[in-house]
């Protein structure tokens, strides 16, 4: 089992809903969106760590329950 996931990947998830990566502050890429309070994401290698995208993930879950 892979221990992190490309970059790419979590490019995708926050631009389809809505967040566009606004700076790439080392080790961080700055994710913002209208109404929202910036998301740091770490990067390292190109590559972001499960756990991290688990995270990243329940934090949609809860934003989309609130829809």
């Amino acid at each position: 089992m892979a221990d992190s996931v490309p970059f790419a990947e979590v490019l995708e998830l926050f631009e389809s809903r809505g967040w566009r990566l606004q700076k790439i502050w080392e080790p961080y890429r700055v994710f913002m969106k209208e109404g929202e309070l910036p998301f740091l994401i770490p990067v390292h290698g190109q590559k972001v760590s499960v756990d991290y995208v688990g995270k990243i993930e329940a934090f949609f879950r809860e934003r989309e329950k609130g829809d």
